[in-house]
């Protein structure tokens, strides 16, 4: 039996080796706002029972973000972008885009929140993304993920 996923380590932000295959990279094109000057990345499951994947730069193993499919927590979650941002992953309909949203955890995990306004939209077919902003004005840039409606959860 032949295999054509091609193996390999890459190092990550956190100095671990880590092996991917072939299927776990992504090019985002024009790279993430801030860092658009990178744009080569592996998605890495953060583990097996875990909602998380990391976009692991294969650029600058410093570089490093942890992200979540939005659905888990806001199910009615459909972005607005252009048929044009969409086509230049080659995509005709959101619905066909893998999503996912950057998350920030401050001290308290709690209080952790997705970037709903500017998802990474992926094309799983040619392993193509991009990060576009949501025309939509109910997307917040932080939305509390364990809160109700994206607002920060009630203090106990």
């Amino acid at each position: 039996m032949t295999t054509s996923e091609n193996k390999r380590l890459i190092k990550t932000r956190f100095g671990k080796e880590v092996e991917i295959t072939d299927k776990n990279l992504v090019t985002i094109k024009d790279g993430l706002l801030g860092f658009e000057t990178y744009e080569s990345y592996a998605v890495i499951p953060h583990g097996d029972e875990s909602p998380f994947l990391w976009l692991q730069s294969l650029d600058e193993p410093q570089l490093a973000f942890i992200t979540i499919d939005p659905r888990i927590f806001a199910q009615d979650y459909v972005p607005n972008f252009s048929e044009n941002e969409l086509s230049s992953i080659e995509l005709t309909s959101i619905s066909e885009a893998v999503l996912l949203a950057i998350v920030v955890i401050p001290d308290d995990p709690k209080l952790m929140t997705a970037n709903l306004q500017a998802p990474i939209v992926l094309n799983a077919k040619n392993r193509q993304g991009k990060q576009m902003i949501s025309s939509s004005q109910e997307h917040k840039v932080r939305h509390y993920i364990l809160g109700k409606n994206g607002e920060p959860p009630e203090k106990k």
